[in-house]
């Protein structure tokens, strides 16, 4: 890498290595914790951190969910990447392919309660919440595990081993990384190496997006999500919601759903598809709340509202209603609703 200047001001960056400079495994591991999608060049949720298996007698580096629900589980080495790491991750993704919802969700839990976690997440998110933000729509939970190595280089015999067990369909991904010195600064530049990426930059129109949902949301949902009839009563459904002044909303830039929320946390959240959607309000009291009774005012089929003691195995209690332009709902009414559900009638 050069540095270049004025005129014939061009130097060539110093290489460096980690352990020259100071730093330690930790430091990367902080590194990828705060900004993992430009050193592994893709993006994760973490869920853990040193996380132990006691099956094996030994702590996963990093351990992340990626966008189809898939667990991820990292290993760092500060300097090459030597044999029988193939093995460590291999029984890595052995294990943690047995882990289901329950044991997923107590680990997020418990990287939540870290001093790392609470950088990341707020304390009242909730696993499923962060599955249904990050994940493709139709995930399936740890369908698949994947295996990423991080380190300055690969020995030649182990990339001989790791190679061979990428090209048979074994998710396995190598990241190798360089530091670069230039005076008194210091850059880490990464580069994934197995498998060789299939694109570079420069085969991507820059007119393209993957996640179009975040450059124009309400186009999205209402265009590509919904069909004519069901847009235009989301629009509807929106515009009532949006009376209710302790909310702030509609918020359009997630992939399944329109949020409105209170402060940082989502209390309704529009799930939109193409012929029909569901409006979910949560965090109520189930106990004082009547399905039937809410239909009625609404002027819908009672089937159409359904009350909850968890949504979508959140752990968080909610009201249901599925619309579709097959009904005239009472928009005022859905207003109203809205905020005696939410218990924030007004005196």
């Amino acid at each position: 890498m050069l540095r270049v200047g004025d005129k014939e001001d061009v130097s060539t960056l110093e290489t460096v290595s980690l352990k020259e400079e100071g730093f330690r495994e930790d430091d990367l591991r902080e590194w990828i914790i705060n900004s993992p999608e430009s050193i592994l060049g893709e993006d994760f949720r973490l869920v853990g951190r040193e996380v132990s298996v006691k099956q094996i007698g030994d702590g996963i580096d990093l351990l992340a969910i990626d966008r189809d629900a898939n667990v991820v589980a990292i290993e760092l080495k500060r300097g090459a990447l030597k044999p029988k790491v193939d093995f460590q991750g291999l029984k890595y993704a052995a294990y943690t392919s047995h882990w289901d919802y329950s044991k997923l969700r107590d680990q997020f839990e418990k990287f939540k309660s870290t001093t790392w976690g609470r950088t990341l997440y707020e304390e009242e998110t909730t696993f499923t919440e962060v599955l249904d933000e990050f994940c493709n729509e139709d995930y399936t939970l740890n369908q698949d595990q994947r295996i990423v190595f991080v380190g300055e280089s690969v020995r030649e015999r182990l990339d001989i081993v790791l190679r061979w067990l990428s090209d048979r369909s074994i998710d396995i991904s190598v990241i190798e990384f360089q530091l670069l010195k230039d005076g008194d600064r210091l850059y880490l530049d990464a580069e994934q190496t197995i498998p060789t990426p299939e694109h570079t930059v420069t085969d991507v129109s820059p007119d393209t997006s993957d996640e179009p949902w975040k450059e124009d949301g309400q186009s999205w949902h209402l265009n590509e999500r919904s069909n004519e009839e069901t847009a235009g009563l989301l629009e509807d459904v929106t515009a009532a919601l949006q009376e209710l002044e302790f909310l702030n909303g509609p918020e359009w830039g997630q992939k399944h759903y329109v949020a409105f929320n209170k402060g940082r946390k989502r209390r309704i959240a529009i799930r939109t598809k193409r012929t029909l959607f569901h409006i979910d309000l949560y965090d109520v009291d189930t106990a004082s709340l009547d399905a039937a009774e809410i239909a009625d005012a609404l002027g819908i089929d009672a089937e159409s509202v359904a009350v909850k003691e968890d949504m979508r195995g959140s752990g968080r209690s909610g009201v249901r209603i599925t619309c579709n332009p097959n009904q005239e709902i009472d928009f005022d009414a859905l207003e109203s609703q809205a905020r005696e559900i939410l218990g924030e009638t007004t005196e």
